[in-house]
């Protein structure tokens, strides 16, 4: 990657940080199960039982009501774990009232001992997206090498961005690595990019 995509890209996450702080703080966001319907029915997603999500940390838009409807749809509720020493993400098994862990970043994670599965669908956190289905993630590139690990082993798997509708920007800075999601789900709308 050069110098210049690294410089873009650290110059739009730190203003797509400061909107999505103001967001936060402005948003009274409630979670609309009409839109996961959408998803879920129009787009003939049903079928698919094993979804990871994610547990919204600092500014991120609550996932606590999606989840929470993950679970009651009777889906296989998957959350992420991070394996820093191939970046890659691993996914295991929730279970209702079970006490999570701190994982890397303090994240929430399911215990080590539950089961490994890998997701049909993944909602994946953004901090600004595009019209053409790209996202600014954290740097970190942990998404987008999960993603082209699936490929390379031959799983097929959904993506969804899961962000306020106010985070789209008009062009995410990307390179050669970013790799397109399928769907984004705000608060208002369902994007498509399929």
């Amino acid at each position: 990657m050069n110098n210049e995509i690294i410089f873009l890209k650290k110059k739009q996450r730190e203003s797509s940080i400061k909107i999505r702080k103001k967001l936060y703080q402005n948003n009274n966001y409630i979670f609309d199960p009409k839109l996961i319907d959408a998803l879920f029915n129009n787009k003939n997603l049903s079928k698919f039982k094993i979804i990871s999500s994610f547990f919204s940390v600092n500014t991120e838009i609550s996932t606590k009501g999606l989840n929470k409807y993950l679970i009651e749809s009777n889906k296989i509720l998957l959350f992420p774990s991070i394996n820093k020493s191939n970046k890659l993400l691993t996914f295991r098994k929730f279970k209702k009232y079970q006490n999570l862990i701190k994982g890397d970043y303090n994240i929430p994670e399911p215990p080590k001992k539950n089961k490994e599965l890998l997701p049909e669908i993944l909602f994946v956190p953004c901090l600004a997206f595009d019209d053409k289905g790209y996202r600014l993630g954290y740097g970190g590139g942990y998404y987008d090498k999960t993603f082209e690990h699936f490929k390379n082993i031959n799983h097929h798997f959904i993506s969804v961005g899961f962000a306020y509708d106010e985070q789209k920007v008009e062009n995410v800075i990307r390179d050669n690595f970013d790799i397109r999601l399928h769907y984004i789900l705000t608060e208002k709308h369902l994007y498509t990019f399929v």
